[in-house]
Order: C-alpha cells, then structure tokens, then sequence
C-alpha cells in the first residue's frame, strides 16, 4: 500500500470554464479519507510549488479527542508523567478517574498541571475525578514567539546560575531552579503544537512554519534549549558550594559562561531567522568555549581544594560547555534548514 501510494498518478488538468481549473481526486484516497461530494478540503501551495491538499474535517461536525486516566493503583508521578503524555499527543480533553477520591492526588495534579503545561485548564472536578481541557494556544502564542521566550528564560538562568558564585546564596540557586518549571511549560506546549501538526499538515503553516522538515528541526532545537535550562539548574547547585572561590576565578567562570550565553542566544537567533551566516559564528564560537574551559579549568583548580570542590567545579565548568553545544546543535539545525528541499518529480 505504501509502495503503492509513492508511484506518480498522472491526471489531466480540465479546464471548466472561464479561467478555473480542476483536477479529478483519485477515487480510492477520496474513499480511505471518508469525503463525501461538497466536503471542504483545504488547499495549500507548498515552498517547491506543489500543493498540498487536506481534508478540513474541523469543517464538518467532529467529535473532541478524548482520554481517560485511571489513577487507582498508581504512583501519583506515574501518573502525571502519563497525564502529560496525553497532553503532547493532542488531546482535546482528559479525563482523570480517582476512583475512591483522593484529595491529595488531586492537588497534586493541579499542581503538576499548573507547573509544567501550558493551555490546561479544569472544567470539572469532584471527590472521583478531574476532567481538563487542552487549548490549542497557537492562535495567541505562535510556535516560534514561545520557543523565543523560553530560550530567554533558559539564558537568563544560564546567567543567574553563575552569579551564585557571588554570594546570591540559596535563595538565588532557589530562583534558578524555579524557573526551570516554566521552561517546562514552554517545552511541553512546543511539543504537543509539534505533535499536532505532524499529524494534520495543515496546521504547519497556522503555526508558523513551512513543512514538516521544519517540524522534526524544531523538535530537536526545543530539545536543545530545555536541556539548557536543565544545565543552568545543575550549574546552580554546584555554584553553592563553591562561594568561596577568588574573586578572580569567580570572573573567569563568568566570562566563560557569557561566550556560552552568545553562543546559544546566537543559534537561537539563527534559527529564527534561518540565518546561516550567524549560526557559523555560533558553531565557530562553540570551539572558543571548548577552548576556554580547558584553561580556566587549569588555572582555578588549586592543591588546597577539597575533592569534592574539584568535582563540583569541573562539572559546572562542564555544564557551561555544554550550554554552548547545544547552542551549536541548534545552529546546525538552523543550517539544514537554510537549504531547499529538493524539488519533487
């Protein structure tokens, strides 16, 4: 069937009168769809000139996807995890069954929700169960504006993470480690958008990108910039327990943790753009850090250390490095998708 579905069909274009134009939709296609005469279907001219053409069943009366959640027996982190699963594979609504009526559960689901997912809200709760629904949000939040906002959040801990080294204390580290919820959120809303429109390819464009090659690149990039985040929160912890670093070693991390910073705020900018020049500074600038760390790592780390100041130091300083490779995987995907496709036959 597959093989059967990438042979060409050759169709003849008619001419109907005046200056339209129509080409017949092969029959069995229209059968596996389930169109029926006068169904709407949405026509879309792709980037090579090609058209894509997709049934619009929101047109007709559809029913809401729904999910149902059996919490009885389950680990409460299990069961948000899969709560969450549901949330990236689009559901329109999900519905979680308590069964005998824990309030704890229960509050620690609307917690979890209200932390790490974007668009959810409660419509119905009770002592058996919850039941949310999904917002689409691309309309008010395109995919590219929220990818922007949560790569600044991730930069901006980046920075904070740092500054611990200065005497921000816990509290400081506290508010880093905070704000990863929020970049959470950001990602888990990126991704079910993805997920969406992988699935229905005339959501590409609503939510501002061109193909699904755009897709699988922002998947991987939104990965990239959550694992930022998820570094800035390790750097944070380690930094603690460094507050008494010189003045001058502490300066050395910083300007190491800047170039890094460029370097992802950079590829972030590259790819938003598709600006291939700016992502090979970006990629080029990535060797400078590697570089970097090396020689701050050999000038800070002294004989009076304790073992586990070293380990700590050289993780953070590990963390930082890795900041910037992942800004330049971002560049890279942002290089790949500077290139055409190639033009169908």
């Amino acid at each position: 069937m597959a093989a059967e579905a990438r042979r060409p069909d050759f169709r003849k274009v008619q001419k109907t009168g005046g200056d339209s134009f129509v080409v017949s939709l092969p029959k069995t296609w229209v059968k596996d769809m389930g169109l029926r005469a006068k169904d709407p279907v949405a026509v879309t001219v792709q980037p090579d000139s090609s058209l894509l053409i997709v049934p619009r069943r929101d047109l007709r009366a559809a029913s809401k996807s729904e999910a149902t959640l059996e919490a009885q027996g389950l680990d409460k982190d299990f069961l948000l995890r899969h709560f969450i699963s549901y949330y990236l594979a689009g559901y329109d609504t999900i519905r979680l069954t308590l069964g005998r009526g824990d309030a704890s559960l229960r509050g620690f689901i609307r917690e979890g929700i209200r932390r790490k997912l974007v668009g959810v809200e409660i419509i119905e709760e009770s002592s058996g169960g919850i039941l949310t629904q999904c917002l689409s949000g691309y309309v008010d939040l395109p995919l590219k504006k929220a990818f922007e906002r949560m790569a600044i959040i991730a930069g901006g801990m980046l920075t904070d993470s740092v500054a611990v080294l200065q005497g921000g204390g816990s509290e400081l580290a506290r508010e880093v480690i905070d704000r990863d919820d929020e970049v959470d959120r950001f990602y888990h809303f990126l991704l079910r958008q993805l997920n969406i429109a992988v699935r229905d390819r005339s959501v590409i464009q609503e939510i501002g990108l061109a193909s699904t090659r755009d897709c699988l690149g922002y998947r991987l990039a939104v990965k990239s910039a959550e694992r930022v985040a998820d570094h800035a929160v390790a750097i944070a912890g380690q930094a603690e327990s460094l507050t008494t670093l010189s003045e001058g070693s502490v300066k050395r991390v910083q300007d190491m943790a800047t170039l890094s910073r460029k370097v992802f705020d950079s590829s972030i900018s590259s790819l938003l753009r598709l600006d291939g020049k700016l992502a090979e500074e970006a990629i080029a600038r990535t060797k400078d850090v590697i570089r970097m760390e090396e020689k701050v790592s050999g000038d800070i780390l002294a004989p009076r250390m304790s073992g586990a100041q070293v380990a700590s130091t050289k993780l953070m300083l590990e963390s930082i490095r890795r900041v910037a490779e992942y800004g330049s995987d971002i560049a890279e995907i942002a290089i790949d998708l500077t290139v055409a496709e190639p033009q169908a036959l």
